[in-house]
């Protein structure tokens, strides 16, 4: 009889049998008819082959042999209560790791100060960043748990990631800091002005270039593309030494001007979205994450 397996849920009624002692209180603690635990232990006494308890003028007394099973049961009832535990404590205890890819722009403004937060909140958590541009962020996002994008283009119907805007902002013409420029900060400046105006570009596929670029032709403007840099600390390095203008998220700049540079508002306003793509079944610390982006003070 031994060689057969032991169901662990023959085990679990047979606990609250001998603990209660009566088959009848066991079956009310289980949510079960009385047949229906008398029906398992008998199940399980046919595959130890010994008698689980004797009965007496209350109940049941447990046997040498039902002693023992007790025991063994016991110890898969702690282990799956520490598996509850684990699994309702998995937001305030995360372990593992987390992998982000992110826009230039998300990496740069939005993301900073909430991986901050985040390694506070949950030092248990190993977290990579990757930064990139958009394009190459979305066609990689299978590599990644959360990737930060700056559109907001729908995603292909039936697949296991969901795509959520985090922020609304603009994006804003950097100039470098001398009169000529100045004087035009005064108010937004048209696009059309820019006609004539050497121009500092991101790389191909950042979401700050294309979304500028579609500004510009919509303004009749088809830029020349002659600077071509990657990241926001090279723009800003570029325009500083008079090689051009250029465009940033206007979220750059909110801790207010660097030296040698200004930010001037355009018309039309350049719209600008930071958004996130996560799996439908997102793990715990992805949804911690975001958790800690949703809020207003980050």
């Amino acid at each position: 009889m031994l060689h057969q397996r032991i169901d662990p849920v023959l085990l679990l009624v047979w606990a609250q049998a001998a603990r209660h002692g009566n088959l009848h209180a066991a079956a009310d603690s289980l949510f079960m008819t009385q047949p229906a635990v008398s029906h398992r232990l008998k199940n399980l006494q046919e595959i130890v082959g010994e008698p689980l308890y004797q009965r007496n003028r209350h109940g049941i007394t447990p046997t040498a042999m039902g002693m023992a099973l007790l025991r063994i049961a016991e110890q898969i009832e702690n282990a799956l209560e520490d598996a509850r535990n684990l699994c309702q404590d998995t937001e305030k205890m995360l372990r593992g790791s987390l992998s982000i890819l992110a826009s230039h722009s998300n990496a740069e403004t939005l993301l900073p100060q909430a991986i901050a937060r985040f390694q506070q909140q949950y030092p248990g958590v190993s977290l990579r960043l990757v930064a990139t541009n958009s394009r190459a962020a979305r066609a990689m996002r299978d590599q990644a748990d959360l990737v930060f994008v700056e559109d907001d283009l729908a995603s292909p119907a039936q697949t296991e990631w969901v795509q959520e805007t985090l922020r609304e902002t603009t994006i804003v013409l950097l100039a470098p800091e001398n009169p000529h420029w100045l004087q035009l900060a005064q108010k937004p400046l048209p696009l059309q002005a820019l006609a004539s105006t050497a121009l500092v570009w991101r790389e191909e596929g950042s979401g700050i270039r294309e979304h500028a670029l579609q500004a510009l032709k919509e303004a009749g403007i088809y830029p020349e593309i002659r600077y071509e840099l990657s990241g926001l600390a090279a723009i800003r390095d570029a325009v500083r030494c008079g090689l051009g203008v250029s465009f940033v998220s206007a979220l750059n700049d909110s801790g207010g001007q660097r030296p040698g540079v200004i930010t001037l508002n355009t018309e039309p306003h350049i719209h600008h979205r930071l958004s996130v793509l996560y799996r439908k079944e997102a793990s715990h610390s992805s949804r911690a994450f975001l958790d800690l982006l949703r809020q207003p003070s980050v």
